[in-house]
C-alpha cells in the first residue's frame, strides 16, 4: 500500500474514525461489536445493505456479519469464492479500493457493490462489503479512511482470535492438571488397595474359606473395574486434540486402537482441513472414542471402519461400525450403567445440534452414525 500523503482529514472522516475506533473497543460482545460496526458504516454511505467476510482454510470467504441481508440470502451467499484483488497492494491508494456491479446474484440488493479489504499489517483477512445505490467517487482521502476502517477491523479480529486461543489453552491446561491428580491421588490410592487386597487374599487362603475368597474376588474385580474407569476418565481429561484439528486427533486415535486390540481398522477421512471451534471438534472426538472403546470391550469384531468426512456447506459425517457380535437394542436402557455411553454419545450429538444414529442387531454388527451441520455463526440485523 502506497504511503499516506500529507493531506487534512475532513471533519467527516475523523468523526467516522472516531466512531469506529470507539464501537470495536467497546466492551461488548463479538456479535455485537460487528454489528454496531456495520450499522455505522451503513448509515454513513447510504448503503443499503452490508457484510463482512473472512477468508477460510479451504480458500473461500465465509459470511460471518451482515446487515440489510435476509437469512435466505445470507444462506445463498455463505461461502462466496475469493476475490483476487483482495491480496494486491497496490502503488496507487485509491487502486486498492474496489467498486463494481453488485457480484452476488441478488436482485433486491443495491446494484453497487464497494470492497474494502480488511486487513492486519500485510495479511488479509477477509473484506467489507457495502451495497450501495449511487454512484462513489474514491478520492484519496477515502481510499485512505477505508482502508485505515478495514484495518482498525483487522486488528480487531486478530484480537479476538488470539483471545480465543488463549483461553482454550487455559482451559486444556486445567483438563491436564485434574488428569494429573486424578492419577497422583485416586489411581494412587487404587493401587495400594490392590496391593493390600493381595496380602488379605494370602493371609486367608491357608484356612480354605471359601467365603471370604469369593468376597476378596469380587472386591479385586469391583477395583478392576474402578482402575478401568478412572483410565477412561484420565484419558478423557486430556484434551486429545491439538491445533491440527479434529481429523489428526482421530488418526492418532485409530492408531492407539490398532496397537492395543491388534484388529483391523479402516480409517477414510477427508484430505482436505477440517477446522470446527474446540468444543465441536472435541464433542465429536469423543463420540468416535466412545465408540471405539466399546468395540474393544464388547464386540468380539474382526473388521473396524471409521469414516470423517465433510463439505463446504459444512455438513460433517461420522461413522464407526464393527462386524462383532452387535446387541438387541430393546434391551438397552438409559439407566442401565452397562451403557451409559450410549446415552452420554446421545447428549453429546445434540450439543452439536445433531443426529446420532446407532444402529445393531445380535451377531450382525454395531453402526454409529453422526450427521451434523456446523454452520457459522452470523451477525444480522
Amino acid at each position: 500500500m502506497a504511503e499516506q500523503s500529507s493531506f487534512q482529514w475532513s471533519p467527516s472522516s475523523l468523526i467516522l474514525l472516531y466512531r469506529i475506533t470507539a464501537s470495536l473497543s467497546s466492551a461488548n460482545d463479538e456479535e455485537q461489536i460487528l454489528h454496531d460496526f456495520l450499522v455505522l458504516l451503513k448509515q454513513h454511505f447510504n448503503a443499503g445493505a452490508g457484510s463482512i467476510q473472512l477468508i477460510t482454510d479451504e480458500g473461500l470467504m465465509n459470511l460471518i456479519a451482515y446487515v440489510g441481508i435476509t437469512e435466505d440470502q445470507a444462506n445463498s451467499i455463505q461461502h462466496a469464492p475469493i476475490d483476487g484483488h483482495l491480496f494486491s497492494f497496490e502503488t496507487d491508494v485509491i487502486d486498492e479500493i474496489q467498486i463494481h456491479e453488485n457480484k452476488l446474484g441478488i436482485n433486491t440488493l443495491p446494484p453497487k457493490q464497494l470492497c474494502i479489504p480488511v486487513r492486519y499489517k500485510i495479511q488479509t483477512l477477509g473484506v467489507i462489503n457495502l451495497f450501495v445505490n449511487d454512484e462513489i467517487v474514491i478520492t484519496e482521502e477515502l481510499a485512505y479512511l477505508l482502508l485505515s476502517i478495514g484495518a482498525h477491523l483487522g486488528e480487531t479480529i486478530k484480537k479476538s482470535l488470539r483471545e480465543k486461543r488463549k483461553r482454550q489453552e487455559l482451559i486444556k491446561n486445567e483438563r491436564n492438571i485434574i488428569a494429573n491428580e486424578l492419577h497422583d491421588s485416586l489411581a494412587q490410592a487404587l493401587a495400594s488397595l490392590r496391593f493390600q487386597i493381595r496380602i488379605l487374599d494370602q493371609s486367608v487362603q491357608p484356612f480354605g474359606d471359601f467365603m471370604a475368597t469369593k468376597t476378596i474376588e469380587s472386591i479385586e474385580h469391583g477395583l478392576d473395574e474402578a482402575g478401568t474407569a478412572l483410565r477412561q476418565l484420565i484419558e478423557h481429561c486430556r484434551v486429545p486434540i491439538d491445533e491440527q484439528g479434529l481429523i489428526p486427533a482421530v488418526k492418532r486415535a485409530v492408531e492407539r486402537f490398532r496397537k492395543d486390540t491388534g484388529l483391523h481398522i479402516l480409517l477414510q477421512c477427508d484430505d482436505g482441513k477440517l477446522k470446527l471451534p474446540s468444543n465441536i471438534e472435541l464433542n465429536a472426538y469423543r463420540i468416535i472414542q466412545e465408540a471405539l472403546t466399546n468395540i474393544k470391550k464388547h464386540s468380539k469384531a474382526h473388521i473396524v471402519r471409521v469414516l470423517v468426512n465433510h463439505n463446504k456447506e459444512g455438513n460433517v459425517h461420522i461413522l464407526v461400525e464393527n462386524d462383532g457380535k452387535g446387541f438387541d437394542q430393546r434391551k438397552i436402557h438409559s439407566t442401565d450403567g452397562k451403557h451409559l455411553g450410549l446415552t452420554i454419545m446421545q447428549e453429546r450429538a445434540k450439543h452439536l445440534g445433531g443426529e446420532l444414529k446407532i444402529e445393531s442387531e445380535p451377531d450382525e454388527g454395531t453402526r454409529v452414525e453422526l450427521k451434523f451441520r456446523y454452520k457459522e455463526e452470523k451477525v444480522k440485523t
